[in-house]
């Protein structure tokens, strides 16, 4: 193993990121005594890291941004080991961004790591995220704009950075092959690691376990408390918001909604509610989620690589799906909403936080985010700021990235039936 070794972990949104960027900063000592650095002052300076190198900003928020990635940089150079540098915004960063990274970080060995996560979980994932960041489109449309052969228009988001659509901005972040093509492509496959999540019913350790053994560190370097996990939103509490979203209709700016609603209310208070029922992709979705999946898989498989897990993991199973997914019950609705005002108010026991800058953007939705997600180690109070985790920047020339995309898997997955006509209006505001 050369002495130098950088390996930056670069997506996807939804596949454990945050457990794993959690577990590490927690473990920042015992990693540094097996040789391990994990950089940065701040949990979020690796979020900075991924607007510096791409020259952007959150929602006009740049303080901290500038330098952001070269500290990380010199941090790693100054470090005789292994340097970790993770964040799911790295696999969204233009070409160009990505030759200056390699290029910054060529004084080392570069390995480039991807978690990856089935499509039966990730696309109910993606799509509760995109409630908690002011999005408002129902689940089934949502789907059916997802879907490869959709006949719906893919309208650009209103809130979105870079006008992505709906379907354009969950393929360009979730088609692997393209992200480990983009990263690795000037790398041997040695040094271009995709590591799978395991199915449901594993263990959170497992992820950690094959996220260390591709990069080389000790898995008993790192452990995280128990204290440290919480839970997501269920069905119930994701259409609450849903519902919220639509009646506030993106006139609430970030440095409102943000603390309040995506940090407060999804992060902290809703996720807690008793017996919260996970959401599941309807049956009707599998056929077409299985034939993409299949596709993906079959593309990583020709890929020169090295893959940590089992490709199987991300094939879309036969049990997991329901038959239909209703919407919730009023009396359903009126007591997560009662529970959500509860907590809007102060209690002279609960002690004001201080404004915290916006850091690392995913929570705990993924499966094994779902139980196990550590907490963020940002204020849970009103005057936190936002850590959306559906933001990713993109600009306005890398759009054909994602119909790319979409156009490979319209190739696998069998034509859709046209649907009826949408009622007038329907996607304005989505």
């Amino acid at each position: 193993m050369p002495a130098q070794r950088v390996v930056i972990h670069v997506g996807t949104p939804k596949s454990g990121t945050t457990y794993l960027q959690e577990l590490m900063w927690e473990s920042r000592g015992t990693l540094a005594e097996a040789g391990v650095l994990y950089p940065g002052d701040d949990p979020t300076d690796h979020f900075l890291a991924t607007l510096d190198l791409s020259h952007g900003n959150f929602n006009g928020w740049d303080d901290g941004v500038s330098g952001a990635w070269q500290r990380l940089v010199d941090a790693a150079r100054a470090h005789g080991g292994t340097t970790v540098i993770s964040h799911e915004l790295f696999g969204d960063v233009p070409e160009e961004a990505i030759a200056r990274a390699l290029a910054d970080l060529a004084f080392a060995e570069v390995h480039v790591v991807v978690t990856a996560r089935d499509l039966a979980r990730q696309l109910p994932a993606v799509w509760q995220e995109d409630v908690k960041n002011r999005h408002y489109l129902p689940f089934t449309d949502f789907l059916d704009i997802v879907h490869p052969d959709s006949l719906r228009p893919d309208t650009p988001r209103p809130a979105g950075e870079g006008r992505q659509g709906h379907g354009e901005a969950f393929w360009m972040r979730q088609a692997v092959p393209r992200i480990l093509h983009r990263w690795g492509s000037g790398l041997p496959g040695s040094q271009v690691h995709l590591v799978t999540v395991p199915p449901p019913g594993a263990g959170p350790e497992v992820l950690w376990h094959r996220f260390a053994s591709a990069i080389g560190v000790d898995p008993a370097a790192a452990t995280l408390p128990d204290a440290h996990r919480n839970t997501s939103l269920g069905r119930v509490e994701t259409e609450l918001l849903r519902r919220l979203n639509e009646r506030l209709d993106y006139r609430i700016e970030w440095g409102i909604y943000g603390p309040r609603v995506t940090h407060h209310l999804a992060t902290e208070v809703l996720p807690r509610r008793a017996a919260t029922v996970r959401l599941r992709l309807p049956a009707a979705h599998l056929e077409w989620a299985r034939a993409c999946a299949d596709a993906l898989v079959t593309e990583i498989a020709d890929m020169a690589i090295t893959v940590t897990g089992d490709l199987a993991d991300l094939t879309v199973p036969e049990a997991g799906a329901v038959v239909t997914e209703e919407e919730p019950a009023a009396c359903e609705l009126l007591d997560a909403a009662l529970d959500a005002l509860a907590a809007l108010i102060p209690t002279e026991h609960e002690p004001r936080s201080a404004a915290a800058r916006p850091g690392e953007p995913e929570s705990a939705d993924a499966e094994h985010e779902e139980a196990h997600e550590p907490e963020s180690s940002q204020p849970t109070g009103l005057g936190a700021l936002p850590t959306p985790a559906s933001f990713l920047l993109r600009r306005e020339r890398d759009r054909p990235l994602g119909r790319a995309v979409l156009g490979r898997l319209r190739r696998v997955v069998a034509p859709r039936p046209p649907v009826g006509a949408l009622p007038e209006g329907h996607l304005s505001a989505v």
